[in-house]
């Protein structure tokens, strides 16, 4: 009998491409001119529109649904052509580094970047409704000329699917307003038996919490309801300096932490290594969000002399967040690792010059690379009258004042250095763990590597938590089992 089973699991394996390319068939003929095969003349202009080359695979077809109804038609025919067909990316803005998380080499890939709408909630004042596909400069022009905005990504291209369920997502506004998703009002889910509900404080409370840091293991987001503030143009901009005057920064950054807190400033202090220049330098991103301005925790980042480069301006943000765009490497693969620690002593110190040790290392066997190091701070958690989310801080902790939440960044060219790079990055990663004490288990997954385990950091009883609500909307597994990337639940 074991014998049968073993020969019947071999066979289905060889049968996995044929049934794969009978479901594409199927959807081919449900969605006429919505699925793309490799030899459509849309495919590849789909596959080489991801940021990173990690995601330009090859899945068997893409079927992009226009609406939320759609979506639900799809969940449902692939659900029922059962397993073997079942190997599912879902892709937003396809943003990720992490390679399967937005597209399914040999698989079918959910493409919602159609569900791109956007409009004023008609019957709540100050709610934008924006669709999962839309992409976070979508939503920034459409609210400027109205002097409001959204908590939402500082970087233009990013999509709002991934930012918001990946663990919530970072804004120039978070320091006053916390995480993206702690601003979503409501959520509209296509579920893995194709039913599509609403998720938020009173209807679904419990996926509602889930979604906001659980990434794709519940459903399908089609739709966030998120809230607006007025917000006319604001203060902000890039400063670049050369290596000479990382002491300073390093000195300002640490002030900055531990000075009084002000939840109009924002500031990412980013170090670079340009394999192109063999240089090093650094750029901070500063924004001061109240009207009038009064940078005064920011005036130490810009006294520092001299400087390269400086964009301080009143803009707004959809200009913020295309200058930003300009500073992400384009046509590389690339690999992340986040980690966070309490601000102490010189841990800024060790942590830089390690992170600049192991660059050097890298570099030597691998010339043209980039090199990122980044420190910013987490957004305040919600209040104890707000709807909480997924993340492991309660109202009365204070992570954005006594933590530093750091971002590696490593970009390259050539597909052959992937597996030795991204070996050494984790090494590096797990060093510096290693180095800050690692205290604080928090590994925001939007930044994480596809080899953490973010969600694991959240702590054992909001990781059992997250895994009853799966298993409640989602009792066959399709979410965890056949939907490609993510960190899963079980």
């Amino acid at each position: 009998m074991k014998g049968i089973t073993r020969i019947s699991l071999f066979a289905m394996t060889l049968l996995f491409p044929s049934l794969i390319l009978g479901l594409c068939t199927s959807l081919s003929s449900s969605f006429p001119g919505k699925v793309l095969f490799p030899s459509d003349s849309g495919y590849n202009d789909s596959i080489s529109s991801y940021f990173f080359l990690n995601q330009q695979q090859n899945p068997t077809c893409i079927v992009a649904p226009s609406d939320a109804n759609e979506v639900a038609e799809i969940v449902r025919s692939v659900v029922s052509h059962g397993p073997g067909s079942q190997k599912v990316a879902i892709r937003s803005g396809g943003h990720s580094p992490n390679r399967g998380f937005s597209n399914a080499n040999h698989g079918v890939t959910i493409d919602l970047r159609g569900l791109d709408k956007i409009e004023m909630h008609e019957f709540n004042a100050g709610i934008v409704s924006v669709g999962t596909g839309a992409l976070w400069i979508d939503v920034s022009d459409f609210l400027d000329p109205l002097n409001r905005t959204a908590v939402g990504s500082r970087v233009a291209s990013v999509g709002i699917g991934g930012f918001i369920t990946g663990e919530g997502g970072i804004s120039f506004f978070s320091p006053r307003y916390g995480f993206s998703c702690d601003n979503v009002q409501n959520m509209q889910v296509v579920l893995a038996n194709g039913t599509t509900i609403n998720a938020n404080a009173t209807s679904n409370p419990r996926l509602f919490r889930a979604l906001k840091g659980g990434q794709n293991n519940f459903g399908i987001v089609t739709r966030f309801d998120i809230k607006t503030y007025p917000q006319p143009g604001f203060w902000g901009g890039a400063i670049q300096y050369p290596e000479s005057s990382d002491v300073a920064q390093l000195s300002a950054f640490r002030g900055f932490k531990q000075g009084p807190y002000d939840p109009f400033s924002e500031i990412e202090q980013t170090f670079v290594y340009f394999g192109s220049q063999k240089t090093f330098s650094s750029t901070n991103n500063l924004f001061y969000s109240k009207p009038g301005v009064n940078e005064s925790n920011l005036r130490p980042f810009i006294d520092i002399q001299p400087q390269i480069s400086n964009t301080i301006r009143i803009s707004q943000p959809s200009d913020f967040a295309l200058e930003l765009e300009k500073f992400q490497p384009t046509d590389s693969f690339s690999t992340w690792a986040t980690i966070s620690f309490p601000i102490s002593g010189n841990i800024l110190s060790k942590v830089h010059s390690k992170w600049k040790s192991a660059t050097s290392a890298l570099a030597s066997s691998h010339p043209n690379i980039t090199a990122v190091l980044t420190f910013q701070s987490i957004p305040p958690p919600p209040t104890a009258d707000s709807p909480p989310n997924s993340m492991p801080f309660t109202s009365s902790s204070t992570p954005h004042k006594d933590l530093v939440l750091t971002l590696l960044t490593f970009y390259w060219t050539e597909e052959k250095e992937s597996q030795s790079m991204n070996s050494g990055v984790i090494k590096l990663a797990q060093s510096l763990q290693v180095l800050t004490g690692n205290n604080t288990r928090f590994e925001y997954l939007n930044y994480a590597g596809g080899w953490q385990d973010p969600i694991g950091g959240y702590g054992t009883a909001t990781r059992e938590e997250l895994r009853q609500v799966a298993k409640l909307y989602d009792p066959s597994g399709f979410f965890q089992k056949s939907v490609n990337g993510g960190f899963k639940l079980y």
